[in-house]
């Protein structure tokens, strides 16, 4: 099926044409065409996304790892419990029951302690929290959970201030704020990331001021008192925001883009062996130094290093750094860097010439002078914009593809492409300190500061897949679960109530033929039943549950099913299945910020 016909039959259904052709259309796309192409299972159980660990479920199981992600940063779920999920995955074994069921309690606690839930039209959470309904509301409703989630773990700005947190709250936001202080603080050795604070309380207030040390008393007005109950908003959106925070680092260090002179990191690349390692060079080793005419060395800020946890935010952001967030400048940092310099040599917009390229890094014997002054202006370029520029950027790219004539072929071929950035992701299962960014407007601003670089890759003459690639497919990706993921969710209960699709429930046990229970809703509201002669009162009263169980969800997913199939219905030019899934997704990002109307949105809380 091509993406017009799917389009056509999506408009005659929104003039309520509900003819077998237009019906079997829409059903097709849905259930056999959108699943096969986008890797998205349609299975409304977790055995059946995990089942092989095939291809057709990749991009669904995707989104269980983020979901383990998120979780695991919030404390919802222990370290260890993360080793070994991500054990399981490289071996390409499914989770066990027991690994399903702490999953599913783990986000029974943060549907509790996130009001958003309260807010919505979703279906309450199950109370058997380890359970099988339990397990199947999350396959529903996975979704909404990875959204809500990755707000919470952002450090893009997406979360706005809490006017009515108190310090102490054991709610999801007080998780949060304890996760940053874990980021910019933690120093992962010796096992001290184990023993983490799971809610931000008064223990962690002197990390506050450990935090106004390193930016040099930029805080001191915000600081709250011994005594306080609450944090000033400031200061929340300061640990909300990495851009905020490593601009006014920067500011107070004397090292932005407007400021006269240079900030440099010096170290020593050492031959250890068959390896390489860095080493910081002491003051009265720095061969290089007389090579500046002026300017001034970056020292640790404390124990935490927290110029370097900043840098290596803002390189992972950009798709260029997959190692730990742990502020030691180490090879991975420095691969990093060499990256990101060599891909703003591709750009259509630079924002450094080429000589102040070329001093970015500079490399003296075996020493390496870094000026982080052209490095943060670099990284600014990479800053998630607003929610009218992402779009704008998103369609500058897929026009590009489009343009190339390379759209037909990302199509056919993107889940195989998609394997290749395998090593890309950290390898967490031997690296479990090691995190994902699934920020989506960071993705598409990153992959649309190289556009050449991606359409290089999608014609096979570029192998750097770090950088602008990385991005690209993260963003895409990203998309197609969002929006794909609620609509393959939600159709059952639209196809059941608006199609005329029956519900079907086999009764008895054992092999051999079962009796069948069947309820067939019409538009006009007329129902139709069927029970098998042979069906028991068990068997009628498993449908009848079966049947409240459906009505729970089919209010919130009737009305979010039309409105995707209206946007579908609205475009009006040819387009390629992986952009229909984009397209898609932005409907599906509109309708996840509804509920959150009543709670302030954050500077950039807008894709």
């Amino acid at each position: 099926m091509a993406p017009a016909d799917f389009i056509a039959s999506c408009r005659r259904l929104q003039m309520l044409d509900l003819t077998e052709p237009v019906v079997d259309s829409v059903v097709s796309a849905v259930t056999v065409e959108m699943p096969r192409r986008y890797a998205m299972s349609l299975g409304v159980t977790t055995g059946q996304t995990f089942l092989g660990g095939g291809p057709t479920t990749r991009n669904r199981r995707g989104q269980y790892h983020e979901l383990v992600q998120h979780l695991t940063d919030l404390g919802y779920l222990s370290l260890d419990f993360f080793r070994r999920w991500h054990l399981l995955r490289a071996a390409d074994r499914k989770p066990s029951l027991g690994q399903l069921n702490t999953l599913t309690v783990a986000v029974g606690t943060f549907y509790r302690e996130d009001p958003y839930w309260r807010r919505t039209l979703v279906p309450p959470f199950p109370p058997d929290a380890g359970g099988k309904l339990a397990r199947q509301w999350l396959q529903e409703h996975l979704t909404e959970v990875v959204y809500r989630l990755g707000l919470y773990t952002s450090f893009d700005g997406d979360l706005s201030p809490d006017s009515t947190y108190r310090i102490g709250d054991r709610t999801a936001y007080g998780r949060s704020l304890a996760f940053r202080m874990r980021v910019y603080f933690h120093d992962y050795v010796g096992g001290r990331t184990g023993r983490r604070k799971v809610y931000f309380d008064r223990g962690l207030l002197p990390l506050l001021y450990s935090l106004d040390n390193s930016l040099r008393g930029g805080l001191r007005e915000l600081l709250p008192e011994r005594d306080a109950s609450q944090l000033h908003p400031s200061l929340q959106r300061l640990l909300l925001d990495s851009e905020e925070l490593f601009r006014l680092y920067r500011a107070q260090n004397r090292f932005l883009p407007e400021a006269g002179g240079g900030y440099y990191l010096l170290y020593e690349i050492v031959d250890d062996g068959p390896s390489q390692r860095l080493r910081v060079v002491a003051s009265d080793q720095r061969r290089a130094a007389r090579r500046l005419e002026r300017g001034e060395w970056h020292a640790d800020t404390g124990s935490n290093r927290l110029g370097i946890r900043l840098l290596q935010l803002g390189l992972w952001r950009a798709g260029f750094y997959t190692g730990v967030l742990d502020g030691a400048f180490g090879l991975l940092s420095h691969r990093a860097v060499l990256a990101l310099v060599d891909q703003e040599r591709d750009t259509e917009r630079p924002v450094l010439r080429k000589r102040q390229l070329d001093r970015v890094v500079q490399i003296v014997d075996r020493e390496v002078l870094v000026d982080l002054r052209l490095v943060g202006k670099l990284l600014d370029a990479y800053a998630p914009p607003s929610s009218l520029e992402v779009e704008e950027e998103e369609d500058r790219l897929w026009g590009e593809i489009e343009k190339a004539g390379w759209a037909d072929r990302l199509d056919a071929e993107f889940n195989d492409q998609e394997l290749e950035l395998g090593a890309a992701y950290g390898n967490p299962h031997r690296h479990p300190h090691r995190r994902v960014y699934y920020g989506l407007r960071g993705l598409i601003r990153g992959a649309a500061r190289a556009v050449g670089r991606v359409l290089g890759w999608l014609a096979g003459g570029i192998r750097v897949l770090l950088g602008a690639v990385f991005d690209f497919v993260k963003a895409v990706v990203k998309r197609i679960q969002e929006g794909t993921g609620l609509l393959v969710a939600g159709f059952r209960y639209f196809g059941h109530y608006l199609l005329g699709r029956p519900f079907v429930t086999l009764g008895g046990k054992g092999v051999g033929e079962r009796p069948v229970v069947l309820t067939r809703f019409a538009l006009d509201f007329d129902t139709v039943a069927f029970v098998d002669r042979r069906a028991t009162g068990d068997d009628v009263r498993a449908h009848s549950t079966q049947l409240r169980r459906m009505q729970q969800g089919a209010r919130y997913f009737i009305g979010l099913v039309s409105r995707l199939i209206r946007g579908i219905s609205l475009i009006t030019t040819p387009v390629s299945w992986l952009r229909l899934g984009v397209l898609l997704a932005r409907t599906v990002r509109d309708l996840l910020r509804e509920g959150e109307l009543s709670r302030p949105l954050g500077r950039l809380e807008q894709v």
